[in-house]
């Protein structure tokens, strides 16, 4: 069973020192897990080797695979409660991911992740919602939490990341993938609204209103379709404001909770083996928003 002061079934913990790379273990250090001391500096130690020469996280954490602008943009915040500590670990990964926005204002990865995003997503549905070259609004809204987390203070650059997103809305209250797609994509509206909130756009206005009842609209839609997998985005729309928003983090937290597997983690759709990656966030998702409950 977990430690009494988390509130799972089984042990995700253990799980992820067991089975996790250095990211799923850095999702629950940042959460606040109680993660052996030996094991967070070791997964510290092991961030700074993998890390590529360009202060990037190489895809797949492998060292010597190009640098992601997604993979860094997701372990930088994750290094909040380091930055005493590993300062110059961390100003590495912002020098990286500022020199990967583009002229618009949006972040997009290097043509020589093609051929690692087709591997690991296929090749339609990986180019779909993660084409390389161009500005991604998901990735966008990754890069601008991850630089106003690390307390970048180049005003003009993040204003252009917010204002890139800002004017890419849909009038559905989403986001498309990119400039132009046809539909928009409620998957990437979690990442969006998570950046546009750490750059402390007005609650009151019209594209932070419209992203947010969009995103709870789909969290309760997949919440009616038993969907852990979109329970990811729930930390995007905590604190909850009324009462049927409460209902919907209450509920979408017992769902991830009662399909928790017996060996800690949780598993993909379609899939009964534990997923390490997805058991990391939705752990983290678990631990950020059980004062919602």
């Amino acid at each position: 069973m977990s430690d009494s002061s988390d509130s799972h079934f089984y042990d995700l913990q253990s799980y992820i020192v067991k089975h996790g790379n250095i990211a799923d273990r850095m999702r629950l250090i940042s959460a606040g897990y109680k993660l052996p001391k030996d094991t967070v500096d070791t997964t510290l130690s092991a961030l700074e080797k993998v890390l590529n020469r360009d202060g990037g996280v190489p895809i797949d954490l492998i060292k010597g695979n190009p640098s992601s602008v997604k993979e860094t943009a997701e372990m930088l915040p994750l290094l909040g409660s380091f930055k005493k500590t590993h300062n110059e670990l961390i100003q590495k990964m912002v020098k990286f991911l500022v020199s990967r926005q583009k002229a618009d204002g949006g972040f997009a990865e290097a043509l020589n992740l093609d051929p690692f995003i087709q591997d690991r997503y296929g090749i339609a549905w990986g180019r779909r919602w993660y084409p390389v070259g161009r500005s991604i609004t998901w990735l966008t809204g990754k890069a601008l939490e991850a630089l106003c987390l690390a307390d970048f203070d180049d005003e003009e650059r993040l204003r252009r990341a917010r204002d890139f997103l800002v004017h890419s809305q849909y009038e559905d209250g989403n986001w498309p993938d990119f400039e132009n797609m046809d539909e928009s994509d409620p998957m990437a509206t979690g990442n969006v609204l998570s950046g546009l909130r750490a750059m402390d756009i007005k609650e009151e206005s019209k594209v932070y209103q419209g992203a947010r009842a969009a995103l709870y609209h789909h969290l309760q839609e997949a919440l009616e379709n038993k969907s852990t997998y979109d329970m990811i985005d729930l930390t995007a729309v905590c604190p909850p404001e009324t009462e049927k928003e409460k209902e919907v983090v209450r509920n979408g937290l017992g769902l991830i909770l009662e399909s928790q597997n017996s060996d800690g983690g949780w598993s993909q759709l379609g899939s009964k083996k534990s997923d390490p990656e997805l058991s990391s966030i939705l752990g983290f998702v678990l631990k950020k928003c059980a004062k919602y409950k």
